[in-house]
């Protein structure tokens, strides 16, 4: 059997998002392997971590910490213990090079957009990244483009593989009270950020209405404010046809997404694009931003948005063929979060294995 030690100090941020929710959902279906024994570091070590929170300690100095403590006593005593970290931080560490160790790299969003990040936190990120990629870990990217992206930056890594995210969206019992009075509507289930561009969401959304084809765009998240100034400027009769439910429950985002006419996400740049895979996996039609990580998804089930597509038909033909088929989307089942878990339990157990064997 072998034991991990999960390091979800990721929970300090709040604000982390989708990174957050991949972790609690990853975490959870790891631990219910009947093979394997994983423990996050939270309920390994309550007290400090409880104490790490409320003084409002670094992630990374706690991460940093334990890890080297986790490494001193394995060596002592012999013991196997393999650390997973899920978001980017591979701690450093003077008694070895991480072989022990898998983390998982989602984006690089600093690189593709460095505007957005102070010289610090942009320094900081290098330099984690070019020690993952000199490490003995085993370094999970999140799509083929993200790892794409971090080798023209970083080189290859020595151990290094694709794992999607896992996707954790059940089909609600109940649909939204919007689909019951008929309404067709398009979700946009995500916070604000600059890279989504809501100028282009609401842009297509303006042309979309004026040629019938939905009634209303509902928006989930943060950021209001910000999406309540793009909106200010619209036509009434648009204007009064946007709205911002802000932060949902987890049932009524699912119950949004099985009742909109499509999902839809014009960003810049994505690592993954979780919303839209929770939407494709139950079955909602996707209209998407032509960037590479929705082409390597999403191919062959999504309608993929050009600069120029100003005529609203290929679009119309697209939900009417959507409705008549009703396609599966390609990855569903890779992204269901028991495959996924599995995956990342495997990547150690051949060193389990070879351990066994010399021993």
């Amino acid at each position: 059997m072998a034991t991990f030690l999960y390091y979800d100090t990721i929970r300090f941020n709040k604000a982390a998002g989708g990174v957050l929710n991949v972790s609690e959902v990853l975490l959870r279906h790891m631990r219910l392997s009947p093979e394997d024994r994983v423990e996050p570091v939270s309920e390994q070590h309550p007290r400090l971590f409880a104490l790490a929170q409320r003084l409002k300690i670094s992630r990374f100095v706690l991460d940093t910490l334990l890890y080297n403590f986790h490494r001193l006593r394995v060596l002592l005593t012999g013991e196997q213990l393999f650390s997973v970290f899920p978001n980017y931080y591979l701690p450093p560490t003077p008694l070895g090079r991480h072989r022990d160790s898998i983390v998982v790299v989602h984006d690089l969003q600093y690189k593709a957009y460095p505007q957005y990040f102070g010289r610090g936190k942009r320094l900081f990120l290098d330099w984690n990244l070019w020690r993952a990629a000199r490490s003995a870990a085993d370094v999970v990217f999140i799509s083929r483009s993200s790892q794409r992206d971090f080798e023209r930056h970083f080189g290859r890594c020595g151990h290094s593989t694709v794992i999607f995210n896992p996707v954790d969206a059940p089909r609600p019992a109940a649909a939204p009270a919007a689909t019951a009075a008929g309404e067709r509507y398009l979700i946009a289930a995500y916070h604000y950020y600059p890279h989504k561009n809501f100028d282009g969401i609401l842009a297509l959304f303006e042309r979309m209405k004026t040629a019938g084809l939905v009634d209303y765009l509902d928006i989930t998240g943060n950021g209001a404010d910000a999406v309540g100034r793009m909106v200010s400027v619209l036509a009434p009769e648009v204007r009064c046809c946007v709205r911002h439910r802000g932060l949902v429950s987890r049932n009524e985002l699912l119950r949004l997404y099985q009742g909109a006419t499509a999902f839809i996400s014009l960003s810049t740049f994505e690592g993954f694009n979780l919303s839209a895979a929770e939407a494709a996996t139950l079955g909602v039609p996707l209209l998407l931003s032509d960037i590479p990580v929705h082409r390597e998804l999403f191919t062959d089930y999504a309608f993929f948005v050009g600069a120029d597509d100003g005529d609203p038909q290929p679009l119309a033909r697209y939900l009417a063929h959507h409705e008549h088929a009703r396609p599966a989307w390609a990855h569903a089942a890779t992204c269901a979060p028991a495959n996924v878990a599995g995956r990342y339990l495997m990547l150690k157990r051949g060193a389990l294995s070879l351990a066994g064997a010399m021993s």
